[in-house]
């Protein structure tokens, strides 16, 4: 919490600055943003009286040694006056910084920084890219739980041959991929790659005249700005590095008058300040000069507001004629002295009447600011009425529309009415003062019937919900809440009205005008700053640079936070060669699956697999659809815990769901196979995969065996360890090379006797395909039917539609 302010107008205050929230002692009168600024400006210091007497200090021995104060007194003298002006915020010092480039005249030097901005753009972007495509193939080597060699090796690892061909798709070298897997073996799991800086270039200054170069240039980066001629183009390049004084004007007024004397005293020590540890030129800048147009009653757009633009600088020129020192009179571009001052240093248009100040507690409140009432009170406006007019009643009593009465009358309890009356001052519309936390959740679902969905709606609006018409909720909320534009003021009289209008009302052509009527005054020509709004094209960038006869800088305002580029979904068609006209043209269908669950049939086929994974039983058991493609698995454990036991249920559950939904089965076999937990070990029963690092590793070695035809996921091994005496069952002993007959392969059960009892399944060429071993059989499995056939590179039955297998490669010609 804020404590009270000090007599010297210091006060505490807690503030959360970029890196760390912190106790600061600052000027009451500090915006929060200005704060920190002047924390930045003290190299993070939070006790910025301290930091600023120091700093005073320090100017006042220097300006002494250089013989700029004559004596202990007047060294004295000025390192009050300046400590305390710097207090105010009514002086601030910017040291000097490098000078602007000045681009060769033509387009050639335009369109290589247009290239060069475009560049600074994509290596950024590629290298966040790079960073996170290598870490991904590091992360493949450091989730894998299998052999070291395996998990390194690309034709053995399925996830880190996937993450190393997304690397390679943004543009990452073989011999980089390759690196990043050695770095993974070693431990390591980042890949450092810096990016240019992401902070905002220095702009550049051109004499080439306006072109579609220059329009590109400006409209790319933001940064150029084109100058009359190749001299404005030099001085303004020059005078951008000179250390700089900045004057905030409305701290020289002094009831209700300004202070030319107190102005001019502070000119000579705000440059004294500079010249004391400086020996080259010093710019002297003014800040404010829309609000001090505005205080002494002038319409921006006005030959009086020029004239007395053009008297104010010409009173800071004859503060500093007497001065020994190379002084510059200018206007300056810096964010960061500006927020410091509180105001502008380029004679642009003021903000508008309304600011914002915080009060002792922490709530943000509207109020006039302190040009607004000088305004006013110079053009003898009833401030009272100015203030309704542009901040509202703030009062829900006799207000047209919605008010005590009417919002009673729909339902609201005083206690509702007085709870939104206390929002009103911190609120910028009505609706804000009723939303949901405000009036009670409790009263909307009870008293006005709100629903669940509404509720939770974050566009709600509650006195739409109770039965108030848009139009009398907008005359109430003109009334309560008051118009911030110059729109509020109409009934004051035309002039009052322009007089008051924010710079959002004011035309470029008026700052130019202005900016002209001072040129000559001034050692620096005035630059002319344009934003545009982001969607300006080219075209708008074009015009905005024509015909204001002072240099100018156009740029776009940045993109808005949430700005998302709606892209729709296209399918990837596979790209094929032309065919010549002897070759067998082969059609493929793609069939894109929705998102919905695909249910099992109520009878369905699959198999059994009971093993031991060291020394643990575990029983697989596995549905299918009717075309023979997996759609849910079991996994069963004896003696084992609770808990290991269910666990083990729900994860089948969970792969099961997925496969219903559509996740391909080699997804969840890429992902689980190598993973390393107990039980562990050989494993006996399956007669293809004889050891697994994991329960899991087993079960998906086993699906992608059986299912996937994935081969090189078995691991026969020679020796049969035998860890729990399961044997192979009362089909132990049968030739492989035997035809086998169906009833082992096909259950009697699903079938229902509609298979034929004299089937025998002949020997294939080799296992995988599927769960029945098939290759190039040509009797159904399913049905019985002696109509297997090939189809692209998958067995089919043409009789029942079953899928059989897929064909090995090397046998698919």
């Amino acid at each position: 919490m804020s404590s009270e302010p000090s007599a010297a107008g210091i006060e505490g205050r807690t503030l959360e600055l970029r890196d760390r929230v912190a106790q600061v002692e600052a000027p009451a009168h500090f915006t929060n943003a200005r704060t920190e600024a002047w924390i930045d400006w003290a190299d993070g210091r939070t006790d910025l009286a301290t930091a600023i007497q120091q700093r005073a200090y320090d100017l006042a021995g220097k300006a002494q040694a250089k013989g700029l104060t004559r004596d202990l007194r007047a060294r004295t003298r000025f390192r009050d006056a300046l400590s305390e002006a710097m207090i105010l915020g009514a002086i601030a010092l910017a040291p000097a910084t490098p000078a602007l480039k000045v681009l060769d005249p033509g387009d050639e030097p335009l369109e290589r920084m247009e290239a060069m901005h475009r560049g600074r753009e994509a290596a950024r972007a590629s290298a966040r890219q790079m960073r996170e495509r290598l870490e991904a193939v590091m992360q493949a080597v450091l989730r894998c739980d299998g052999d070291p060699e395996a998990c390194a090796d690309i034709a053995r690892n399925t996830s880190l041959a996937r993450a190393s061909e997304a690397a390679r798709v943004i543009g990452a070298e073989d011999a980089t991929i390759l690196e990043a897997i050695a770095l993974a073996r070693t431990g390591a799991s980042d890949w450092p790659c810096a990016a240019p800086s992401a902070a905002p270039l220095a702009p550049v200054v051109t004499a080439s005249p306006v072109s579609s170069a220059l329009a590109r240039a400006a409209w790319t980066t933001g940064r150029v700005v084109a100058a009359n001629n190749a001299r404005d183009a030099a001085a303004i390049a020059e005078a951008a590095g000179f250390p700089t004084a900045g004057l905030e004007l409305m701290s020289f007024w002094r009831d209700q008058a300004f202070d030319e004397v107190g102005f001019s005293a502070h000119v000579k020590l705000s440059i004294t300040a500079l010249a004391a540890e400086t020996d080259g030129p010093l710019l002297l800048a003014l800040a404010g000069l829309g609000d001090w147009l505005v205080a002494q009653g002038f319409d921006y757009d006005s030959p009086q507001a020029r004239d007395a633009a053009r008297n104010l600088f010409l009173q800071a020129r004859a503060a500093t004629e007497d001065l020994a020192l190379d002084v510059r009179l200018g206007l300056v571009s810096d964010p960061e002295l500006a927020l410091r001052l509180g105001a502008r240093l380029d004679a642009a248009p003021w903000s508008g009447p309304v600011t914002f100040a915080e009060t002792a507690d922490g709530e943000v409140v509207r109020v006039l600011s302190e040009a607004a009432i000088l305004g006013f009170c110079a053009l003898d406006v009833d401030l009272d009425a100015a203030r309704t007019a542009l901040l509202g009643r703030r009062s829900l009593e006799d207000t047209p529309g919605v008010n005590a009465q009417s919002l009673a009358a729909h339902g609201f309890t005083a206690l509702e009415i007085e709870a939104a009356q206390a929002e009103l001052p911190f609120v910028s519309r009505l609706s804000q003062a009723f939303a949901p936390p405000i009036v009670g959740e409790g009263f909307l679902r009870d008293v006005m019937g709100a629903t669940p969905e509404q509720l939770v709606d974050p566009h709600l609006d509650v006195l739409v919900l109770s039965g108030f018409s848009p139009d009398e909720i907008l005359v109430a909320e003109a009334c309560i809440m008051g118009d911030a534009s110059h729109q509020s003021l109409a009934a004051m009289g035309g002039d009052v009205q322009r007089v008051f209008r924010p710079g959002a009302f004011i035309e470029t052509r008026a700052h130019a005008e202005l900016l002209r009527a001072i040129a000559p005054i001034l050692d620096v020509p005035p630059v002319l700053e344009v934003e545009l709004p982001w969607e300006a094209s080219v075209a708008d960038v074009n015009a905005a640079f024509a015909g204001h006869g002072v240099a100018t800088r156009v740029s776009r305002a940045p993109p808005p936070a949430s700005f998302t580029l709606d892209i729709p979904s296209v399918p990837d068609l596979p790209v094929r060669a032309p065919l010549a006209e002897a070759e067998p043209r082969i059609v493929e269908r793609i069939i894109e699956r929705d998102r919905t669950r695909r249910k099992l049939p109520d009878r369905r086929k699959g198999y059994i697999q009971k093993a031991s994974v060291g020394g643990h039983k575990v029983y697989l058991h596995t549905g299918e659809y009717d075309d023979g493609e997996l759609g849910e698995i079991f996994i069963d454990m004896h003696k084992e815990g609770a808990a290991f036991r269910s666990l083990m249920n729900n994860f089948a559950v969970s792969i099961s769901i997925g496969l219903q939904h559509g996740v391909p089965l080699d997804e969840f076999v890429d992902a689980f196979v190598f993973t390393r937990f107990e039980p562990a070990g050989p494993v006996t029963g399956n007669d293809t995969v004889k050891s697994a690092t994991s329960i899991l590793d087993y079960i998906f070695r086993e699906l992608g065996i059986s299912y996937l035809g994935r081969d090189e996921l078995g691991n026969a091994d020679p020796g049969e360890l035998n860890a729990d005496g399961l044997g192979h069952g009362k089909a132990d002993g049968v030739a492989a090379e035997e035809p086998q007959p169906a009833s082992r392969y096909i259950s009697k059960g699903f079938a229902r006797g509609t298979a034929p009892d004299n089937l025998v399944f002949l020997p294939g060429a080799g296992r995988g395909g599927g769960p029945f071993g098939l290759r190039e059989a040509e009797i159904c499995a399913a049905c019985g039917d002696t109509a297997v056939v090939r189809k692209g590179q998958a067995m089919i039955c043409d009789t029942c539609g079953t899928r059989a297998g897929r064909i090995p490669e090397g046998q698919a010609g």
